[in-house]
């Protein structure tokens, strides 16, 4: 299935193949700030004088603005290699479709058509466009923060050590319920489309024959229907973001429970505790991403199966 549907992305790999560098500069110049800024927070306890201050800033400049150069250029290239992709992809399920036979063409309803070149195709679409750049963005910022903050406190770096994995085996749960529910929901819509098609085709008789109550019956059921699928597939996908809040507050807690500690023992300066704040966040916000790339690549797993059975 994934082969079939790579060979719609064709004239834009460069740009594919290109978003995955451009956004691991972008991670590895954002892992670099948080040292920066534990450096000057020590330096600023132990007295230092306005230079130091200003070239602390510098630095911290050039590497947002870099950052910010490489994640636009990130964003372009993603953004050019989703839309190529999709319009690549419908134009070969038409043509696919054009090659029918009558036998394969009484396979599919003309609604269900339709919904897999549009429907479907859009949010192919927008996992890529939206789930290529926190896919690979995710996993280096994860290893990253994880390996920054392990050697600059070993012994406070185990509070990621304890929440992540329940962290995970939360998000591991809640995408194993929505998953089969999107297969639902693109059938709903299916339905939807079919009745649509059904009322405007057939508007003239619907009005001869003075069947307009009926016809709405009929489109307000397979709506409610949409409704109900609807809302309890998101009833279970909106609860990645309180399972990743509680875990990201409760890290904090923690951090700033042991840290302060530790720093009133002289364990630890107040600069690497503020840089392990930084990694919290950033390790965190990178773990909520990648939630939200599984559910983007949950959904877009079950239209690519609808397009895959049209391309076959």
């Amino acid at each position: 299935m994934v082969k079939t549907l790579a060979r719609s992305i064709r004239e834009f790999k460069k740009p594919a193949i290109l978003t995955p560098f451009l956004v691991t500069v972008e991670v590895i110049l954002e892992c670099i700030i948080p040292l920066i800024i534990a450096n000057l927070v020590n330096q600023m306890q132990a007295g230092c004088s306005m230079d130091v201050i200003v070239n602390y800033g510098i630095q911290l400049l050039v590497l947002a603005v870099l950052s910010l150069i490489f994640g636009v250029a990130a964003g372009n290239t993603c953004a050019t290699a989703s839309t190529g992709f999709a319009r690549n992809l419908r134009r070969d399920m038409f043509y696919c479709i054009q090659d029918y036979s009558f036998e394969n063409i009484d396979k599919f309803s003309v609604s269900s058509l339709v919904t897999r070149m549009t429907t479907d195709v859009t949010v192919l679409q927008n996992a890529i466009n939206g789930g290529l750049r926190p896919l690979v963005r995710s996993p280096v910022m994860l290893v990253m923060g994880l390996g920054l903050s392990f050697w600059m406190n070993a012994r406070l770096s185990l509070v990621f050590f304890v929440c992540i994995p329940i962290l995970a085996v939360a998000l591991f749960f809640i995408m194993r319920k929505v998953a089969p529910m999107y297969a639902r929901l693109q059938a709903a819509v299916d339905h939807v489309n079919g009745v649509v098609r059904e009322g405007l085709v057939a508007i003239r008789a619907v009005k001869a024959f003075v069947r307009g109550e009926y016809e709405a019956e009929k489109f307000s059921r397979v709506n409610g229907e949409l409704m109900d699928t609807s809302r309890r597939t998101f009833r279970y996908a909106v609860l990645n973001l309180p399972a990743f809040q509680l875990v990201m507050y409760t890290s904090t807690v923690l951090l700033l429970w042991f840290g302060g500690n530790m720093i009133l023992r002289g364990q630890l300066q107040v600069g690497e505790l503020t840089g392990f704040l930084s990694y919290v966040m950033q390790v965190m916000n990178s773990l909520m991403m990648l939630s939200n790339v599984f559910l983007l690549l949950t959904r877009s797993l079950a239209s690519a199966r609808r397009i895959r059975e049209v391309e076959a």
